[in-house]
């Protein structure tokens, strides 16, 4: 009678440690740092914010339709706000002012 003949029940020994789950053996994963979460200037109307560098980049969404009727939406570059400009803005307005001054930021930096 061979070992593979033998009843279910009784599993065959081969090493004497207890048993080790899958994930035991996985290896773990090391946490990134968190980033820094620094307020984005206020939205205008078709602009948007993104984080690059010391600062913020300013880019407009834009909405193509190609010949067969494809709409893709592009976000082309307009100006970048560094992160002491934005300071001083803060500094400067409190509320809706500094959504004006960002606004006029805006229009000064945005020439078609």
């Amino acid at each position: 009678m061979q070992a593979r003949d033998g009843p279910e029940s009784m599993p065959l020994v081969t090493r004497h440690e207890t048993d080790v789950k899958p994930l035991e053996l996985m290896p773990k994963r090391a946490k990134k740092p968190a980033g820094k979460t620094a307020k984005k200037p206020p939205c205008s109307p078709g602009y948007f914010w993104r984080r690059h560098g010391a600062g913020w980049d300013l880019r407009r969404d834009t909405y193509v339709t190609s010949h067969d009727g494809v709409r893709k939406r592009k976000q082309p570059f307009v100006a970048h706000m560094g992160a002491e400009t934005f300071r001083e803005l803060k500094r400067r307005h409190r509320g809706a002012a500094l959504e004006r001054a960002i606004a006029q930021w805006i229009a000064e930096h945005d020439k078609p």
